[in-house]
């Protein structure tokens, strides 16, 4: 009973998601801290303005994940160190280019995104654009530092650029920066991330890079990737910039800081999930059993989700009273529903694609396309509209299960 008991402790699984999960929850926590400070710093108006600026970022970041999802998989597939060193510059190398390309679009497209938006602030975008490189180059460090398991150095730089950015941002907006002062207490934290993880990987990208890899292997398995990662982002990125163009601005705003509040059920268990994707990946290259690191994982993201969600309907004054809010008490937990539903389909869907199986992919792109149809379509109310994306996220899981019994073949 001792050994097996050792055993289990000693699992990369166990300890892996032990440092996953308490220290993404201390990011989490920060992220929170972040959120409930501007939203009690800023008013009403000027916090849907961050809340649709911080989606945009989202949903641009999404070359990011295409690129993230990859570089864990192939980088914990690589079997010696030279490889990997080599790998880990071309990754570097092309998150420079692709990073520049997104800040550029971004740039272009502001004066039309702040007229959709109806921003009070239109200028911000042109403040926030530069940010989308250094953001697109530190996902790319911290997704080498997960394929390579070293998840004690990728929760320290989370930890660094989350502290970092809520003091940044707190003595601005005390200066008297407002909105200003948030956008660029984040640009802060951000160089504090990047400066974190580009130290950790310096032994693998000193030197010149060696032979570029075959990069039709990547390329095939990057587009399944891109689409879940653009489907995912827009799951929980479109709602509220529908709600920003459909509705007034303190409706906008109040359906930004109850979102955040249910993001909670998502922030929760993402760090299972990240954690899990490395593992079965290696596992599955190397021909080892890992079905049951899935089912662990399962287990444990459904039993923290649900109770996150029961929290918020016995109790949703606590949390919206901690913001120094007082609406949207009663549909708190719906939006807790949503989050911990998108939470499984996100678990689904990278188990799928840690075994190399991409079909899957399409039910995130359909689910994703019936949310934006139904909310331009349907929008009574900011209630009418998360259940709409509760439809959606639950008849995407639905298709993710029933197709589970067919991944094997």
């Amino acid at each position: 009973m001792i050994n097996k008991l050792k055993n289990f402790i000693g699992h990369p699984l166990f300890t892996g998601s032990a440092i996953m999960v308490i220290g993404h929850n201390i990011f989490n926590v920060g992220q929170f801290i972040y959120y409930f400070l501007t939203i009690r710093l800023l008013n009403t108006s000027q916090y849907g303005d961050l809340a649709a600026i911080i989606s945009i970022l989202g949903i641009i970041g999404i070359i990011q994940l295409a690129f993230g999802l990859t570089i864990i998989k192939f980088i914990a597939s690589q079997k010696t160190k030279p490889a990997i060193s080599n790998l880990i510059k071309w990754f570097n190398y092309w998150g420079l280019f692709a990073g520049a390309v997104a800040t550029s679009v971004l740039l272009v497209l502001s004066p039309f995104i702040s007229s959709f938006l109806n921003l009070t602030e239109p200028n911000i975008l042109y403040v926030f654009s530069p940010m989308l490189l250094l953001l697109v180059i530190i996902y790319i460090y911290r997704s080498i530092l997960q394929g390579l398991l070293k998840f004690k150095i990728y929760v320290a730089s989370l930890i660094v650029d989350v502290v970092v950015r809520i003091v940044a941002t707190v003595l601005l907006i005390i200066l008297g920066t407002a909105l200003f002062g948030a956008v660029i207490g984040m640009l802060i934290g951000m160089v504090s991330g990047f400066v974190a993880t580009r130290l950790a990987l310096t032994p693998y990208l000193s030197g010149k890079r060696g032979k570029k890899p075959e990069i039709t292997p990547l390329l095939k398995y990057s587009f399944p990737v891109f689409m879940q990662g653009l489907a995912f982002t827009s799951l929980y990125s479109t709602d509220i910039l529908l709600v920003k163009h459909f509705f007034s601005p303190q409706d906008a705003g109040t359906y930004a800081y109850l979102s955040v509040l249910g993001r909670i059920a998502l922030f929760c268990t993402s760090p299972i999930t990240s954690t899990m994707f490395p593992i079965v990946a290696k596992r599955f290259t190397n021909g080892q059993p890992y079905h049951r690191i899935f089912y662990l994982c399962l287990l444990f993201v459904t039993s923290i989700s649900l109770f996150v969600v029961i929290l918020f309907k016995l109790i949703p004054d606590i949390p919206i009273s901690l913001l120094n809010k007082s609406e949207g008490g009663e549909i708190l937990w719906w939006f807790g529903l949503f989050m911990a539903l998108l939470g499984v389909a996100l678990l689904f869907i990278q188990f799928y694609l840690s075994i190399s199986e991409s079909r899957p992919v399409w039910f995130f792109v359909l689910a994703a396309v019936l949310q934006a149809i139904l909310i331009w379509f349907i929008h009574p109310s900011l209630l009418a509209v998360v259940q709409i994306s509760i439809l959606s996220t639950s008849l995407l899981v639905a298709a993710l299960l029933v197709y589970f019994p067919y991944h094997k073949k």
